[in-house]
Order: C-alpha cells, then structure tokens, then sequence
C-alpha cells in the first residue's frame, strides 16, 4: 500500500466516523436539531470580538499550552531551534492562521519574527498535514492541540455571549 492509498484509507475512516456521529446525533435529536446543533457550534467557532484582540489572546494560549504539551521552557520558546520548540511554533502559527483573521505579518509581529519565518513555517505545516503517513507523531500532536484550541474558542466564545446575554437581560428585569 503506497502513501497515497494510506491517505485515503485513512479520510475515509475519518469521514465514515463522521457520518456515524451524524446519524447518532439525528437519530437523537431530530434533524432539525442536529441541524441547529452543528451551527451553533460553526458560530463557536468565530470568537466574537474585534481582530486583533481575537488573535492576540488565541495567541497567548497556543504559546502557554504548546509549552505546556511538549513540556517547554517558556524563556526558550520563541528562540530555540530544538526540534520540539520548532515544531510548537509551526502549530501555533497554523492554528492561529487557521482560527482567525490575522495576516501572516500580524502574526509575524506577535511572535517577534519575520513574515517569510511565518510563511515558509506555514507551508511546512501544510505540507506535513497533507501527507499524515510520514509525520505520524506530528499529526497526533497537531491534532490535540487544534481540539485544545476548539475547546477553548467554544469555552470563550459561550463566556462572552454569556456575559453578553446577561447585560442585554440586565435591563429587562
């Protein structure tokens, strides 16, 4: 079996995991609901404050729990050229790019390196993603920290709405 045939086995099983999740949630829910469900989540997704801010503090969390995951020094992050600090910052940068709106030079800026670092890190990212086969510990540790990072932009994203809810009620009480 060639990398190529691995890869599709391996979207498939992803995507027949997904189908059943599906099904489960229908037959639970109703299709109306499930509906409203998965949208409600697509909404989560979108950390309801103004850009920057939105990626300064997805910024400050990927730092924190990428040192946290690989067990970092914090003082190292930004300059070590250790396989593990490397690979942490390639993730960071993904997942930011991924997650907000930020420009590659915005998050250039934040983490005190050059456009073309973060571009070229980027791509890196990428191209390991697209070929799961031959960066194995990659993928599972890229993996975790992207459900990490949905975790915390649904935790933040309910803290806001929440507290916004909360003053939109205040005044009706």
């Amino acid at each position: 079996m060639d990398v190529h045939e691995t890869a599709g086995s391996l979207l498939n099983s992803s995507y027949r995991e997904l189908q059943n999740c599906v099904d489960e949630l229908i037959g639970k829910l109703g299709v109306e609901n499930t509906i409203y469900l998965l949208r409600s989540f697509m909404d989560a997704a979108r950390i309801p404050m103004d850009a920057t801010q939105r990626m300064r503090i997805l910024s400050r969390y990927l730092i924190t729990e990428c040192i946290r995951f690989y067990g970092l020094k914090d003082r190292m992050f930004f300059t070590s050229n250790a396989e593990e600090y490397r690979e942490s910052r390639m993730i960071c940068y993904h997942l930011l790019k991924k997650y907000t709106d930020a420009s590659y030079s915005k998050i250039a800026e934040d983490f005190g390196v050059s456009k073309r670092n973060v571009v070229y890190t980027y791509k890196k990212c990428d191209e390991r993603l697209s070929v799961p086969y031959y960066y194995p510990a990659f993928i599972t540790n890229y993996q975790t920290l992207e459900k990490r990072t949905i975790h915390f932009i649904t935790k933040l994203t309910t803290t806001i709405n929440g507290r916004r809810n909360e003053g939109n009620t205040a005044g009706t009480r």
